[in-house]
């Protein structure tokens, strides 16, 4: 066994478990610098879009302490941060959760968080999707209820094209729209915190006493779109196998978005609160900012310019993110595909960009076709707004509450496989911080289905149960039909990206 640089036994793959990929199955391995791996990571939390459309939900609920569920979410994610350091240092691998769970909690776990993580990750890409559509046609002056889906066909056909080119230049595209719409919220929240807000500076938002609902009930009912918020921090670790240097740059990028989220998260949702007023936003669930998102304080306090720019910013952002968002989910299957527990046919790749085209075309065609069918089969405009909202709000549910699941394993697997595997088990490090993570997570998704969430989202808990135990009758069959393919779970590891492509910022 080796020795990994923090001291942790490194765990060989057995004999005969790893061999080269079937022909049209390899990743593009070293394409990807540190940058770029930061770069994902960022573009998936999407923070234009996180701010100006996931902050009315929670706001909905946590009224004025809206500051303190994003906190929380934000510890709970540092907190998982650790662990997938911890494994990243030790393994690259396209599966990531699927692969880590495999390697601490065993085969049917990992199989499990694997069949959660894709369907999660899916789920996002009809939710960011319908925001594009929505915020195209009311940028555009259009009926939002009925020109959404025409942006949203639009949007999805310019995805497929951007996830199946070379890696990394979609990260590149993904950095310069973060960059530019980070500055502009950024540029927002400094003048409202300057200018005091509605009735000057406080730290009530950050008090569990501003809520609408009551006390903790109302923070961890908000609490789900605030964790929503923050998914994909660590979706750098999807794309290891893709990365130069995986073992230093991933646990760099993974690290750098968890903490720039949680300060510009809190930030921005505390200059917003005050701007709005904390007391206001605790009398009235249906609060302007539920309806509204940022752009009517940054009208107040700004002007309508950066009110346009918080929306035009916010529809890039979303674009983006459900980019990655398809990209980080074909990971997942084509790895699942690669070791045969899917179909192999997941695991075939382009022959000149070396991306999974097929893993990809599914998820576009599946998103699609889920959209259409909750947008107007259940479209509800009396509750959200519109249709694109229904859409935005059932999807953003179901694959929270699918990846919460998954981060749940992790913590618990992160402690089981350092307690057995590192020299110098520490029991803060190791053992207490994962736990933590794992227990505000669990609060989280027990927040949003109890009391019972309203209209259409009553459903989301039952339908990730449902994929839940059609995963479970899926291993079981595998099991019975294939047992070579199960013990092939988790098997596959990346070689290091090389040197190659840092290289290049290194002459």
């Amino acid at each position: 066994m080796s020795e990994t640089i923090d001291g942790a036994r490194e765990e060989p793959v057995q004999a005969g478990q790893q061999g080269p990929p079937l022909a049209g199955q390899g990743l593009a391995k070293g394409s990807l610098r540190t940058i770029d791996a930061i770069a994902i990571s960022i573009s998936v939390l999407s923070p234009a879009m996180a701010m100006q459309l996931n902050t009315g939900g929670v706001a909905g609920t946590a009224g004025g302490s809206t500051p303190l569920a994003f906190l929380l979410g934000g510890i709970a994610c540092l907190a998982l941060a650790f662990v997938v350091i911890g494994f990243t240092r030790r393994m690259a691998a396209a599966g990531y959760a699927y692969t880590y769970v495999t390697r601490s909690l065993g085969r049917s776990l990992g199989f499990l968080s694997g069949w959660v993580y894709f369907f999660a990750f899916a789920c996002f890409v009809p939710m960011t999707m319908a925001g594009v559509g929505w915020l195209t046609s009311d940028l555009l002056g259009l009926d939002t209820s009925t020109w959404w889906f025409v942006f949203f066909l639009i949007g999805m056909a310019l995805l497929v094209v951007l996830s199946v080119v070379r890696i990394s230049v979609t990260t590149k595209v993904q950095l310069l729209v973060g960059v530019a719409t980070v500055l502009v919220l950024l540029v927002f929240g400094l003048i409202v915190v300057g200018k005091g807000g509605a009735h000057g500076q406080s730290l009530q938002p950050f008090t569990f006493g501003h809520t609408f609902s009551g006390g903790f009930h109302g923070v961890f009912y908000g609490l789900i779109l605030g964790v929503t918020s923050f998914i994909g921090f660590e979706s750098a670790a999807d794309f290891g196998e893709e990365t130069a240097n995986p073992r230093r740059a991933v646990p760099i990028a993974v690290f750098a978005a968890v903490i720039f989220a949680i300060v510009f998260y809190v930030f921005i949702t505390y200059a917003t609160t005050i701007g709005y007023g904390v007391n206001e936003l605790q009398k009235d669930p249906n609060s302007t900012w539920v309806a509204g998102g940022l752009v009517p304080v940054a009208d107040s306090f700004v002007g309508t310019f950066m009110g346009k720019l918080i929306e035009i910013g916010a529809l890039l952002s979303a674009f983006i993110v459900c980019v990655a968002c398809a990209t980080a989910g074909s990971r997942t299957l084509f790895a699942m595909g690669r070791e045969g527990v899917l179909p192999s046919w997941f695991a075939r790749t382009h022959h000149k960009y070396k991306t999974p085209v097929n893993a990809t075309a599914t998820i576009a065609l599946v998103s699609t076709a889920a959209a259409a069918l909750v947008g107007f089969a259940w479209g509800d405009a009396t509750h959200f707004g519109s249709d694109a909202f229904t859409v935005y709000y059932f999807f953003a549910t179901i694959g929270t509450l699918g990846v919460i699941l998954v981060y749940i394993a992790l913590c618990f697997g992160g402690i089981a496989f350092f307690s057995r595997t590192s020299r110098h088990f520490n029991p803060l490090l190791h053992g207490l911080i994962p736990l933590v993570g794992a227990v505000i997570f669990a609060a989280a998704w027990y927040g949003s289905v109890y009391p019972v969430p309203p209209g259409i989202l009553k459903w989301t808990p039952y339908i990730t149960i449902v994929w839940v135990i059609l995963g479970i009758v899926g291993l079981l069959l595998l099991k019975t039909t294939r047992p070579e393919a199960v013990a092939r779970i988790g098997s596959i590891l990346g070689e290091e990206g090389g040197e190659l492509v840092e290289a290049l910022d290194n002459p």
